[in-house]
């Protein structure tokens, strides 16, 4: 069973997930990503997707970016 059902369920015995505190690290734009649009809910964000994939992140948006 995945490890969510012992939560969810209260199983007994149902296998766990460790849960570590901490903070994804901060992504940058790098060459090659391309501005999709601003983000919603974070002023002075822009919404990227990283070069030949479909990975998306947030970054401070370029200079001189408007909609």
């Amino acid at each position: 069973m995945p490890p969510v059902f012992g939560a969810v369920f209260g199983l007994e015995g149902a296998e766990d997930a460790p849960y570590r505190v901490g903070r994804l690290p901060e992504v940058a734009a790098e060459p090659g990503d391309r501005v999709i649009g601003q983000a919603a809910n974070a002023a002075g964000q822009c919404i990227y997707v990283r070069g030949n994939s479909n990975l998306r992140f947030r970054s401070s948006c370029p200079d001189g970016y408007r909609l």
